[in-house]
């Protein structure tokens, strides 16, 4: 999919084109308006999606599409609260609340008309924890039991996994331990069924990437179906008409734009390109925000964005250095400062509120401590200190941050890095190789559990960035997933944050908020921490 770069201009233009191709308007409507005539939602979806299979997504982007492509046995709700029925119409669970049985809908079915089956999800959920998938949101799962053994190559069989199809219609699912969040894992991304023989056919099994998820051959049980993929202006979904629930989808269509610049994407959307950005450039956040009527929205997401330390490659391997470096932030000035209000101060990886939990305050803001610790650890004055590069991806305010750090570091440490910039799906794939230094990068949890973000800390998960390993962390892990009190987890939890102080493997930078513009066309959406749509909620009013 590598594509010579365009010109901000030129992507302007191929997205207006894509806009307006198929909305049959008059030079007088812009395409919001046209396409809300015909129930043609228009939607900024931030960057390119990598692929459009459900079991190995990693970027909320492409979360977005396959909301609308796939449907797990759970949907949750448009305020990221309440729990729905899916394909499974409803669920047992038994008194050690470790065993869940779900029974599924007869008239769910796959956008090509075949049965959805037990044997679907069983395949599916198989097919999130086998190794050469390599799906690095799989340990959202980690809750089934002999999922976590399973991707870790501690037992070679997936039938280890505990998920049984008993007969066409009802699936069992066997956890490891009491899991209070797991609907909610199995309402997103990965833990989705895939049909077993389209994915067979192009030999989809056991590898990513393959073409079972191209337009033609993609095969998909969500409101929506894929028609279309037009690399670098659209990715264009239409009403299933296969969907159980086809009754109460509303819209006709949803063309997905990757507007990856954020200017671009503000201009069409003010030019009447689009009914919904993903992101708000911040130099136009202030004026949108005293514009009344904007449509301009700012929803608190459960992500935290950090400085990831690769803690197997000098200078970073040494725990002074990582300490140094995160104590000369001072989050509380830089982040108003370069975010406004798409981030708020991080003090810890797991953002405050999140399942009632609320962390515990540390020292995260001692630049003397941190010349001291570099001194320590032979580098006084940043003298001596080794060449370093810095990682960021090229797109969203990443880039702001890594300049706004590099100041800091200079200024406060007498160290200059070097910024190098990638495109965010290599960025990506370069910290889950540990092919870095240091960087920055982020992880939404999706979840309403502090453990869903820590899992970034935990050993020989996929998530787990910096190469760090603590037994004393993965114990405290254990003791949260097994905590029967509220007092057990909070204390479970509260060790693996002063970990994460005290080691810093990860340096804490901001919560990430959305700030996006609603054009007044789309009605039902609500911004939630967990980005979760429910497609059958939005509809577009038709202009006079």
């Amino acid at each position: 999919m590598n594509l010579p770069p365009i010109s901000p201009r030129a992507r302007l233009c191929l997205l207006l084109a894509a806009a307006l191709a198929g909305a049959s308007c008059s030079r007088q409507e812009p395409p919001v308006v046209s396409s809300a005539r015909q129930g043609i939602l228009l939607f900024g979806n931030g960057s390119e999606p990598d692929n459009l299979d459900p079991n190995i997504m990693a970027a909320a982007v492409e979360s977005n599409i396959e909301s609308a492509l796939f449907e797990g046995l759970v949907n949750i709700a448009i305020d990221g609260q309440g729990i729905l029925p899916g394909v499974a119409e409803r669920w047992d669970i038994s008194p050690d609340q470790r065993t869940y049985t779900f029974h599924l809908r007869s008239d769910a079915r796959w956008s090509d008309g075949s049965p959805v089956t037990a044997g679907d999800f069983e395949y599916g959920f198989r097919r999130v924890f086998t190794p050469s998938i390599g799906c690095i949101t799989a340990d959202s799962g980690y809750a089934i039991d002999g999922s976590y053994d399973y991707q870790n190559g501690r037992n070679p069989s997936a039938d280890s996994v505990g998920v049984r199809a008993l007969d066409p219609h009802t699936l069992q699912l066997r956890l490891g331990h009491p899991t209070p969040y797991i609907l909610y894992v199995l309402g997103l991304a990965p833990m989705m069924p895939v049909p077993k023989a389209v994915v067979e056919r192009f030999g989809g099994g056991l590898a990513p990437g393959t073409p079972w998820t191209r337009p033609g051959n993609h095969v998909s049980n969500g409101a929506f179906m894929l028609k279309s993929w037009q690399q670098n202006a659209n990715v264009t979904v239409v009403r299933n008409p296969y969907y159980w629930d086809r009754a109460h989808v509303r819209l006709s269509e949803i063309r997905f734009f990757p507007t990856d610049n954020p200017d671009t994407e503000e201009r069409l959307f003010r030019t009447g390109g689009l009914h919904i950005t993903y992101r708000v450039p911040l130099s136009k956040i202030s004026s949108y925000r005293a514009q009344a009527g904007s449509g301009y929205t700012v929803t608190p997401l459960l992500a935290t964005w950090f400085v990831p330390f690769n803690t197997h490659r000098a200078p970073f391997d040494k725990v002074a250095v990582r300490r140094a470096f995160a104590l000369a932030i001072d989050r509380e000035e830089l982040v108003p400062k370069v975010l406004h209000d798409s981030g708020t101060p991080a003090h810890s990886l797991t953002r405050p509120g999140t399942g009632g939990y609320t962390p515990p305050a540390f020292a995260d803001h001692d630049p003397a401590l941190a010349r001291r610790l570099l001194a320590e650890a032979g580098y006084p004055g940043g003298v001596g200190f080794p060449r370093v590069e810095f990682l960021a991806r090229n797109s969203g305010t990443d880039a702001l941050m890594a300049e706004a750090l590099q100041q800091v570091w200079l200024r406060e440490l007498g160290i200059r890095v070097e910024i190098v910039q990638q495109e965010p799906k290599v960025a990506i794939n370069s910290f889950h190789a540990f092919d870095y230094q240091v960087g920055i990068s982020g992880y939404f949890y999706s979840m309403q559990s502090p453990e869903l973000m820590l899992t970034t800390a935990r050993s020989g998960t996929p998530s787990n960035m910096v190469n760090w390993s603590s037994p004393e962390f993965d114990a405290a892990f254990s003791a949260a997933e097994q905590a029967t009190t509220t007092a057990q987890h909070t204390a479970a939890v509260d060790v693996m944050e002063r970990l994460i102080s005290e080691e810093a493997p990860y340096a804490p930078l901001y919560f990430l908020n959305q700030c996006q513009l609603v054009h007044p066309l789309l009605k039902g959406f609500r911004g939630n921490p967990l980005q979760q749509i429910d497609w059958r909620e939005l509809s577009l009013v038709s202009p006079p």
